[in-house]
């Protein structure tokens, strides 16, 4: 991830760079991708750095499902009794 941090802001600047020597459409369009992939690398990088944790205790009859989302638990017959 810091490879691309570093790289982004590399191609910030000499987008920037280009900007300033040959104002235009393409140039100002770099400018901007570079500025959305460099906002994308923190996003991703705080996404990655929440870590949920889950805790989960069951008694000795009882089976536990644990899972990082939604779940549904039902009979054979496909009623849900819990979400």
């Amino acid at each position: 991830m810091v490879y691309v941090k570093i790289l982004s802001v590399i191609a910030l600047i000499g987008s920037i760079a280009w900007l300033i020597v040959s104002p235009g459409f393409e140039p100002a369009l770099a400018v901007i991708g570079s500025i959305s992939v460099i906002i994308s690398t923190f996003l991703i990088q705080e996404r990655a750095s929440k870590n949920i944790k889950q805790h989960q205790s069951v008694s000795k009859s009882s089976t536990g499902i644990q899972a990082g989302g939604d779940v549904n638990i039902g009979d054979a017959e496909g009623d849900k009794h819990a979400k």
